[in-house]
């Protein structure tokens, strides 16, 4: 549970999935595109085991949890194309993933781990 690279891998998959057609209530919006987008390129950054990577990894992961809930009160242009409580559901699960692997992006590898 406290490796970062599935939860790199997670929202990877998140993001490729909303707009991909798994689950998919409408056709993506531009909103939708950037933030899955976002999902992709920070899930990828995760891989680097950085601190910078793992802020990165909550912000987004706490945008969709915010769109989510503007699609629950009736915005769901500005959110992914899934259901809104799957995103409410996958956001909230990213940032727990992510505060429980927190020390594994802010130790410093040492020269035998690189």
């Amino acid at each position: 549970m406290q490796s970062g690279w599935s939860v790199a891998i997670l929202m990877i998959a998140m993001g490729a999935l909303s707009v991909g057609g798994f689950g998919v209530q409408h056709t993506p919006t531009l909103a939708g595109w950037v933030i899955a987008g976002a999902l992709i390129c920070s899930g990828g950054i995760l891989f680097l085991r950085r601190p910078f990577a793992w802020y990165l990894g909550l912000a987004v992961s706490g945008v969709t949890v915010a769109t989510g809930f503007a699609a629950q009160l009736g915005r769901p242009q500005f959110a992914l194309p899934v259901p809104p409580f799957l995103s409410i559901v996958i956001g909230l699960y990213l940032v727990l993933r992510l505060v429980i692997s927190q020390k594994y992006f802010m130790k410093r590898p040492t020269p035998e781990e690189q």
